[in-house]
Protein backbone atom coordinates (compact mmCIF):
# COMPACT_ATOMS: atom_id res chain seq x y z
CA UNK A 1 0.00 0.00 0.00
CA UNK A 2 1.38 3.42 -0.94
CA UNK A 3 1.87 6.27 1.49
CA UNK A 4 -0.93 8.19 -0.22
CA UNK A 5 -3.40 5.31 0.14
CA UNK A 6 -2.39 4.80 3.76
CA UNK A 7 -2.89 8.46 4.62
CA UNK A 8 -6.30 8.46 2.93
CA UNK A 9 -7.34 5.38 4.87
CA UNK A 10 -6.25 6.84 8.20
CA UNK A 11 -7.74 10.28 7.54
CA UNK A 12 -11.24 9.59 8.95
CA UNK A 13 -9.77 8.30 12.23
CA UNK A 14 -7.42 11.27 12.47
CA UNK A 15 -10.25 13.69 11.77
CA UNK A 16 -12.35 12.02 14.45
CA UNK A 17 -9.55 12.34 17.01
CA UNK A 18 -9.10 16.01 16.19
CA UNK A 19 -12.84 16.68 16.43
CA UNK A 20 -13.20 14.69 19.66
CA UNK A 21 -10.30 16.56 21.24
CA UNK A 22 -11.65 19.91 20.03
CA UNK A 23 -15.18 19.21 21.29
CA UNK A 24 -14.06 17.81 24.63
CA UNK A 25 -11.44 20.49 25.30
CA UNK A 26 -13.85 23.23 24.23
CA UNK A 27 -16.53 21.86 26.52
CA UNK A 28 -14.16 21.34 29.42
CA UNK A 29 -12.65 24.83 29.15
CA UNK A 30 -15.99 26.42 29.94
CA UNK A 31 -16.86 23.74 32.45
CA UNK A 32 -13.64 24.18 34.42
CA UNK A 33 -14.02 27.94 34.62
CA UNK A 34 -17.70 27.81 35.43
CA UNK A 35 -17.60 24.90 37.85
CA UNK A 36 -14.78 26.39 39.90
CA UNK A 37 -16.89 29.49 40.42
CA UNK A 38 -20.02 27.40 40.96
CA UNK A 39 -18.37 25.32 43.69
CA UNK A 40 -17.43 28.50 45.52
CA UNK A 41 -21.03 29.71 45.32
CA UNK A 42 -22.50 26.36 46.38
CA UNK A 43 -20.16 26.00 49.33
CA UNK A 44 -20.89 29.55 50.47
CA UNK A 45 -24.67 29.10 50.11
CA UNK A 46 -24.52 25.82 52.04
CA UNK A 47 -22.69 27.46 54.93
CA UNK A 48 -25.24 30.31 54.96
CA UNK A 49 -28.28 28.03 54.86
CA UNK A 50 -27.14 25.42 57.38
CA UNK A 51 -27.75 21.68 57.42
CA UNK A 52 -31.55 21.72 57.87
CA UNK A 53 -32.38 24.32 55.20
CA UNK A 54 -30.04 22.93 52.57
CA UNK A 55 -31.39 19.46 53.27
CA UNK A 56 -34.95 20.56 52.46
CA UNK A 57 -34.20 22.55 49.29
CA UNK A 58 -31.87 19.97 47.76
CA UNK A 59 -34.32 17.17 48.47
CA UNK A 60 -36.97 19.15 46.57
CA UNK A 61 -34.56 19.64 43.65
CA UNK A 62 -33.72 15.91 43.58
CA UNK A 63 -37.40 14.95 43.60
CA UNK A 64 -38.10 17.44 40.79
CA UNK A 65 -35.26 16.01 38.72
CA UNK A 66 -36.57 12.47 39.32
CA UNK A 67 -40.03 13.46 38.11
CA UNK A 68 -38.51 15.30 35.15
CA UNK A 69 -36.73 12.12 34.12
CA UNK A 70 -39.96 10.17 34.50
CA UNK A 71 -41.71 12.68 32.20
CA UNK A 72 -38.83 12.64 29.67
CA UNK A 73 -39.86 9.12 28.52
CA UNK A 74 -36.41 8.49 27.00
CA UNK A 75 -37.12 10.60 23.92
CA UNK A 76 -33.71 12.29 24.04
CA UNK A 77 -31.68 9.16 23.33
CA UNK A 78 -33.91 8.09 20.45
CA UNK A 79 -33.86 11.60 18.96
CA UNK A 80 -30.05 11.63 19.08
CA UNK A 81 -29.94 8.18 17.52
CA UNK A 82 -32.24 9.24 14.67
CA UNK A 83 -30.26 12.39 13.91
CA UNK A 84 -26.88 10.60 14.13
CA UNK A 85 -28.09 7.98 11.65
CA UNK A 86 -29.53 10.60 9.30
CA UNK A 87 -33.11 9.38 9.73
CA UNK A 88 -34.41 12.82 10.75
CA UNK A 89 -33.28 16.39 11.34
CA UNK A 90 -33.15 17.91 14.81
CA UNK A 91 -35.52 20.71 13.78
CA UNK A 92 -38.13 18.16 12.69
CA UNK A 93 -38.14 16.34 16.05
CA UNK A 94 -37.75 19.33 18.37
CA UNK A 95 -41.37 20.67 18.21
CA UNK A 96 -42.80 17.26 19.10
CA UNK A 97 -40.51 16.82 22.11
CA UNK A 98 -40.95 20.40 23.37
CA UNK A 99 -44.76 20.32 23.10
CA UNK A 100 -45.01 16.87 24.68
CA UNK A 101 -42.83 17.81 27.64
CA UNK A 102 -44.37 21.22 28.16
CA UNK A 103 -47.84 19.68 28.41
CA UNK A 104 -46.75 16.89 30.74
CA UNK A 105 -44.59 19.23 32.83
CA UNK A 106 -47.45 21.68 33.28
CA UNK A 107 -49.84 18.95 34.42
CA UNK A 108 -47.23 17.54 36.82
CA UNK A 109 -46.48 20.99 38.24
CA UNK A 110 -50.19 21.62 38.90
CA UNK A 111 -50.57 18.25 40.65
CA UNK A 112 -47.44 18.95 42.73
CA UNK A 113 -48.86 22.35 43.79
CA UNK A 114 -52.21 20.79 44.72
CA UNK A 115 -50.49 18.19 46.91
CA UNK A 116 -48.53 20.93 48.67
CA UNK A 117 -51.66 23.05 49.22
CA UNK A 118 -53.58 20.20 50.86
CA UNK A 119 -50.61 19.20 53.03
CA UNK A 120 -49.87 20.43 56.55
CA UNK A 121 -46.82 22.40 55.44
CA UNK A 122 -46.82 26.06 56.36
CA UNK A 123 -44.78 29.24 56.15
CA UNK A 124 -41.56 29.26 54.13
CA UNK A 125 -41.52 25.48 53.85
CA UNK A 126 -44.82 25.56 51.96
CA UNK A 127 -43.56 28.27 49.59
CA UNK A 128 -40.33 26.35 49.02
CA UNK A 129 -42.21 23.21 48.04
CA UNK A 130 -44.47 25.28 45.76
CA UNK A 131 -41.38 26.69 44.06
CA UNK A 132 -40.41 23.08 43.43
CA UNK A 133 -43.48 22.74 41.18
CA UNK A 134 -42.25 25.56 38.95
CA UNK A 135 -38.72 24.15 39.03
CA UNK A 136 -40.13 20.83 37.77
CA UNK A 137 -41.80 22.59 34.81
CA UNK A 138 -38.59 24.42 33.89
CA UNK A 139 -36.30 21.37 34.03
CA UNK A 140 -38.85 19.37 32.02
CA UNK A 141 -37.95 21.57 29.03
CA UNK A 142 -34.38 20.28 28.83
CA UNK A 143 -32.63 21.31 25.61
CA UNK A 144 -29.29 19.50 25.84
CA UNK A 145 -30.29 16.75 23.40
CA UNK A 146 -30.52 19.31 20.57
CA UNK A 147 -26.83 20.15 20.94
CA UNK A 148 -25.88 16.52 21.51
CA UNK A 149 -27.62 15.41 18.32
CA UNK A 150 -25.95 18.15 16.27
CA UNK A 151 -22.56 17.64 18.00
CA UNK A 152 -22.44 21.16 19.46
CA UNK A 153 -21.77 20.26 23.10
CA UNK A 154 -19.16 23.00 23.69
CA UNK A 155 -21.89 25.50 22.88
CA UNK A 156 -24.40 23.69 25.08
CA UNK A 157 -21.96 23.75 27.98
CA UNK A 158 -21.80 27.52 27.80
CA UNK A 159 -25.58 27.79 27.95
CA UNK A 160 -25.82 25.29 30.80
CA UNK A 161 -23.21 27.11 32.83
CA UNK A 162 -25.07 30.43 32.66
CA UNK A 163 -27.72 29.66 35.32
CA UNK A 164 -25.15 28.00 37.61
CA UNK A 165 -22.73 30.91 37.39
CA UNK A 166 -25.51 33.49 37.76
CA UNK A 167 -26.89 31.68 40.81
CA UNK A 168 -23.43 31.39 42.38
CA UNK A 169 -22.82 35.10 41.83
CA UNK A 170 -26.13 35.86 43.56
CA UNK A 171 -25.21 33.57 46.47
CA UNK A 172 -21.85 35.25 46.98
CA UNK A 173 -23.19 38.81 46.71
CA UNK A 174 -26.44 38.56 48.64
CA UNK A 175 -26.50 35.50 50.91
CA UNK A 176 -25.53 35.79 54.58
CA UNK A 177 -25.38 33.61 57.66
CA UNK A 178 -28.81 32.34 58.68
CA UNK A 179 -30.21 32.57 55.15
CA UNK A 180 -33.92 31.77 54.93
CA UNK A 181 -35.21 28.37 53.83
CA UNK A 182 -35.73 28.06 50.08
CA UNK A 183 -33.56 31.05 49.10
CA UNK A 184 -31.26 28.92 46.97
CA UNK A 185 -34.14 27.21 45.20
CA UNK A 186 -35.80 30.52 44.26
CA UNK A 187 -32.52 31.81 42.82
CA UNK A 188 -31.91 28.62 40.82
CA UNK A 189 -35.50 28.67 39.56
CA UNK A 190 -35.22 32.21 38.21
CA UNK A 191 -31.82 31.68 36.58
CA UNK A 192 -32.79 28.40 34.91
CA UNK A 193 -36.13 29.73 33.66
CA UNK A 194 -34.45 32.65 31.89
CA UNK A 195 -31.80 30.50 30.21
CA UNK A 196 -34.18 27.70 29.18
CA UNK A 197 -36.55 30.21 27.60
CA UNK A 198 -33.75 31.96 25.73
CA UNK A 199 -32.14 28.75 24.42
CA UNK A 200 -35.37 27.31 23.05
CA UNK A 201 -36.16 30.64 21.37
CA UNK A 202 -32.67 30.83 19.91
CA UNK A 203 -32.62 27.25 18.62
CA UNK A 204 -36.08 27.60 17.10
CA UNK A 205 -34.76 30.58 15.11
CA UNK A 206 -31.65 28.74 13.94
CA UNK A 207 -33.28 25.42 13.02
CA UNK A 208 -36.53 26.94 11.76
CA UNK A 209 -39.21 25.37 13.95
CA UNK A 210 -42.02 26.54 16.21
CA UNK A 211 -41.61 25.20 19.74
CA UNK A 212 -45.29 24.65 20.48
CA UNK A 213 -46.90 22.46 17.81
CA UNK A 214 -49.67 20.16 18.97
CA UNK A 215 -49.89 18.77 15.43
CA UNK A 216 -46.47 17.16 16.02
CA UNK A 217 -47.54 15.21 19.13
CA UNK A 218 -48.05 12.08 17.03
CA UNK A 219 -44.32 12.15 16.31
CA UNK A 220 -43.62 12.17 20.05
CA UNK A 221 -45.81 9.10 20.40
CA UNK A 222 -43.84 7.30 17.69
CA UNK A 223 -40.58 8.18 19.42
CA UNK A 224 -41.89 6.90 22.75
CA UNK A 225 -42.82 3.54 21.26
CA UNK A 226 -39.17 3.18 20.31
CA UNK A 227 -37.81 4.78 23.47
CA UNK A 228 -39.76 3.17 26.31
CA UNK A 229 -36.99 0.72 27.19
CA UNK A 230 -34.44 3.54 27.21
CA UNK A 231 -36.83 5.51 29.41
CA UNK A 232 -37.13 2.59 31.82
CA UNK A 233 -33.35 2.42 32.07
CA UNK A 234 -32.90 6.18 32.55
CA UNK A 235 -35.49 6.29 35.30
CA UNK A 236 -34.21 3.23 37.14
CA UNK A 237 -30.61 4.44 36.84
CA UNK A 238 -31.47 7.90 38.13
CA UNK A 239 -33.18 6.35 41.14
CA UNK A 240 -30.19 4.07 41.70
CA UNK A 241 -27.74 6.98 41.61
CA UNK A 242 -29.80 9.60 43.46
CA UNK A 243 -32.14 7.87 45.90
CA UNK A 244 -29.65 8.27 48.75
CA UNK A 245 -30.59 11.90 49.44
CA UNK A 246 -34.40 11.43 49.63
CA UNK A 247 -33.84 8.30 51.72
CA UNK A 248 -31.59 10.26 54.07
CA UNK A 249 -34.18 13.05 54.30
CA UNK A 250 -37.18 10.83 55.00
CA UNK A 251 -35.45 8.15 57.11
CA UNK A 252 -32.88 10.21 59.02
CA UNK A 253 -34.17 13.80 58.94
CA UNK A 254 -33.25 17.27 57.68
CA UNK A 255 -29.88 17.50 59.43
CA UNK A 256 -28.52 14.22 58.05
CA UNK A 257 -29.88 15.10 54.62
CA UNK A 258 -28.04 18.42 54.81
CA UNK A 259 -24.78 16.65 55.68
CA UNK A 260 -25.22 14.27 52.75
CA UNK A 261 -25.99 17.19 50.43
CA UNK A 262 -22.69 18.86 51.29
CA UNK A 263 -20.78 15.89 49.82
CA UNK A 264 -23.22 15.29 46.99
CA UNK A 265 -22.94 18.88 45.73
CA UNK A 266 -19.19 18.59 45.27
CA UNK A 267 -19.65 15.26 43.52
CA UNK A 268 -22.25 16.75 41.17
CA UNK A 269 -19.77 19.45 40.17
CA UNK A 270 -17.27 16.71 39.23
CA UNK A 271 -19.99 14.62 37.63
CA UNK A 272 -20.71 17.32 35.08
CA UNK A 273 -17.21 16.94 33.62
CA UNK A 274 -17.69 13.19 33.33
CA UNK A 275 -21.25 13.57 32.08
CA UNK A 276 -20.21 15.83 29.21
CA UNK A 277 -17.63 13.32 28.08
CA UNK A 278 -20.37 10.70 27.84
CA UNK A 279 -22.66 13.08 25.96
CA UNK A 280 -19.94 13.91 23.44
CA UNK A 281 -19.20 10.22 22.89
CA UNK A 282 -22.82 9.08 22.48
CA UNK A 283 -23.36 9.91 18.77
CA UNK A 284 -19.80 8.83 18.03
CA UNK A 285 -20.51 5.34 19.41
CA UNK A 286 -23.39 4.98 16.95
CA UNK A 287 -21.04 5.93 14.09
CA UNK A 288 -18.34 3.49 15.29
CA UNK A 289 -20.86 0.67 15.43
CA UNK A 290 -21.89 1.27 11.83
CA UNK A 291 -18.29 1.53 10.62
CA UNK A 292 -16.42 -1.37 12.28
CA UNK A 293 -17.75 -3.73 14.98
CA UNK A 294 -14.29 -4.86 16.15
CA UNK A 295 -13.01 -1.30 16.48
CA UNK A 296 -16.26 -0.36 18.22
CA UNK A 297 -15.79 -3.06 20.88
CA UNK A 298 -12.13 -2.20 21.51
CA UNK A 299 -12.80 1.50 21.96
CA UNK A 300 -15.72 0.99 24.31
CA UNK A 301 -13.66 -1.33 26.54
CA UNK A 302 -10.71 1.08 26.44
CA UNK A 303 -12.85 4.06 27.45
CA UNK A 304 -14.51 2.14 30.27
CA UNK A 305 -11.25 0.77 31.68
CA UNK A 306 -9.66 4.21 31.54
CA UNK A 307 -12.55 5.79 33.45
CA UNK A 308 -12.44 3.14 36.19
CA UNK A 309 -8.66 3.47 36.60
CA UNK A 310 -8.89 7.27 36.80
CA UNK A 311 -11.61 6.94 39.42
CA UNK A 312 -9.50 4.71 41.64
CA UNK A 313 -6.55 7.10 41.45
CA UNK A 314 -8.63 10.24 42.03
CA UNK A 315 -10.65 8.78 44.88
CA UNK A 316 -7.52 7.39 46.52
CA UNK A 317 -5.87 10.81 46.46
CA UNK A 318 -9.01 12.39 47.86
CA UNK A 319 -8.99 10.03 50.84
CA UNK A 320 -5.60 11.48 51.86
CA UNK A 321 -6.78 15.09 52.06
CA UNK A 322 -10.53 15.04 52.67
CA UNK A 323 -10.36 15.23 56.48
CA UNK A 324 -8.40 18.46 56.17
CA UNK A 325 -10.21 19.83 53.12
CA UNK A 326 -13.81 19.40 54.24
CA UNK A 327 -13.77 21.65 57.34
CA UNK A 328 -11.92 24.29 55.31
CA UNK A 329 -14.72 24.31 52.74
CA UNK A 330 -17.81 23.97 54.91
CA UNK A 331 -16.73 24.56 58.49
CA UNK A 332 -16.79 22.17 61.43
CA UNK A 333 -20.61 21.88 61.24
CA UNK A 334 -20.30 19.66 58.17
CA UNK A 335 -17.08 17.83 59.12
CA UNK A 336 -18.89 14.56 59.89
CA UNK A 337 -19.72 14.19 56.19
CA UNK A 338 -16.10 14.27 54.98
CA UNK A 339 -15.79 10.49 54.63
CA UNK A 340 -18.70 10.38 52.20
CA UNK A 341 -16.95 12.37 49.48
CA UNK A 342 -14.31 9.88 48.19
CA UNK A 343 -16.87 7.06 48.13
CA UNK A 344 -19.37 9.07 46.10
CA UNK A 345 -16.66 10.34 43.75
CA UNK A 346 -15.52 6.81 42.89
CA UNK A 347 -19.10 5.87 42.08
CA UNK A 348 -19.33 8.67 39.51
CA UNK A 349 -16.23 7.45 37.68
CA UNK A 350 -17.75 3.97 37.52
CA UNK A 351 -20.89 5.61 36.15
CA UNK A 352 -18.86 6.75 33.12
CA UNK A 353 -18.08 3.12 32.37
CA UNK A 354 -21.74 2.25 32.70
CA UNK A 355 -22.64 5.10 30.33
CA UNK A 356 -20.20 3.82 27.69
CA UNK A 357 -21.60 0.30 27.89
CA UNK A 358 -25.18 1.56 27.86
CA UNK A 359 -24.79 3.79 24.80
CA UNK A 360 -22.92 0.96 23.09
CA UNK A 361 -25.83 -1.40 23.76
CA UNK A 362 -28.26 1.21 22.42
CA UNK A 363 -26.09 1.51 19.32
CA UNK A 364 -26.47 -2.27 18.97
CA UNK A 365 -30.26 -1.81 19.34
CA UNK A 366 -30.10 -3.95 22.49
CA UNK A 367 -32.36 -1.57 24.41
CA UNK A 368 -33.67 -4.27 26.74
CA UNK A 369 -30.29 -5.30 28.16
CA UNK A 370 -29.51 -2.03 30.05
CA UNK A 371 -32.91 -2.26 31.74
CA UNK A 372 -32.32 -5.88 32.77
CA UNK A 373 -28.93 -4.88 34.18
CA UNK A 374 -30.17 -1.81 36.06
CA UNK A 375 -33.51 -2.83 37.57
CA UNK A 376 -32.15 -5.55 39.92
CA UNK A 377 -29.41 -3.19 41.17
CA UNK A 378 -31.98 -0.44 41.77
CA UNK A 379 -34.45 -2.69 43.59
CA UNK A 380 -31.85 -4.42 45.78
CA UNK A 381 -30.11 -1.18 46.77
CA UNK A 382 -33.50 0.47 47.43
CA UNK A 383 -34.46 -2.32 49.84
CA UNK A 384 -31.08 -2.14 51.59
CA UNK A 385 -31.55 1.58 52.34
CA UNK A 386 -34.51 0.80 54.60
CA UNK A 387 -32.42 -1.76 56.48
CA UNK A 388 -28.99 -0.13 56.70
CA UNK A 389 -29.66 3.63 56.89
CA UNK A 390 -31.31 3.57 60.35
CA UNK A 391 -28.30 1.59 61.62
CA UNK A 392 -25.31 3.16 59.87
CA UNK A 393 -26.67 6.53 58.71
CA UNK A 394 -25.17 8.42 55.78
CA UNK A 395 -22.14 6.11 55.65
CA UNK A 396 -24.45 3.34 54.49
CA UNK A 397 -26.03 5.68 51.92
CA UNK A 398 -22.65 6.47 50.35
CA UNK A 399 -21.45 2.87 50.22
CA UNK A 400 -24.77 1.62 48.89
CA UNK A 401 -24.53 4.18 46.10
CA UNK A 402 -21.00 2.99 45.23
CA UNK A 403 -22.01 -0.68 45.46
CA UNK A 404 -24.95 -0.15 43.13
CA UNK A 405 -22.79 1.75 40.60
CA UNK A 406 -20.12 -0.97 40.70
CA UNK A 407 -22.61 -3.82 40.23
CA UNK A 408 -24.30 -2.01 37.36
CA UNK A 409 -21.00 -1.36 35.57
CA UNK A 410 -20.09 -5.06 35.91
CA UNK A 411 -23.44 -6.32 34.64
CA UNK A 412 -23.45 -3.79 31.78
CA UNK A 413 -19.95 -4.86 30.77
CA UNK A 414 -20.98 -8.51 30.65
CA UNK A 415 -24.08 -7.63 28.62
CA UNK A 416 -22.03 -5.58 26.15
CA UNK A 417 -19.45 -8.34 25.73
CA UNK A 418 -22.21 -10.83 24.95
CA UNK A 419 -23.95 -8.46 22.52
CA UNK A 420 -20.71 -7.61 20.71
CA UNK A 421 -19.90 -11.31 20.33
CA UNK A 422 -23.35 -11.96 18.86
CA UNK A 423 -22.82 -9.15 16.36
CA UNK A 424 -19.48 -10.59 15.26
CA UNK A 425 -21.04 -14.02 14.78
CA UNK A 426 -23.77 -12.54 12.59
CA UNK A 427 -21.24 -10.71 10.44
CA UNK A 428 -19.13 -13.85 10.12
Amino acid sequence: MSDTESSQRNAPGDLFKVKLFRDFSGTMLWQVLGKLFQVVGIVYATRCLGTDNIGVSRTIITLAMTLQLFLAFGLDAVAVRHVAKGLAKAGEIAPAIFTFRFALGLVAAVLWAVCVCVSELGGLERWTWLAGALFLLVVSLDYSWLFQATEQMPRASRFQLLPSVAASLWFILFFEKGQALGSDLFVLLGANALVVGFVWWRMSQELGFCCLSFARLAKAGALFREAWLIWAFNLSYFLLANMALPMSFFLLGKTDAGLFVSAQQLVVALQMFLHYFGIIMAPRLVIWRQADVAMFRRRVLMLTGGAAAMGLLFSGGLWLVVDWLYPVLYGETFADASGLLPVLVLGKFFAVGTAMFTWALWAEHRDKLPVLCCLPCCLVSGALYFWLLPIHGNTAAAWLTLGAESALMLFSGLAFTWAARQSRLKLA
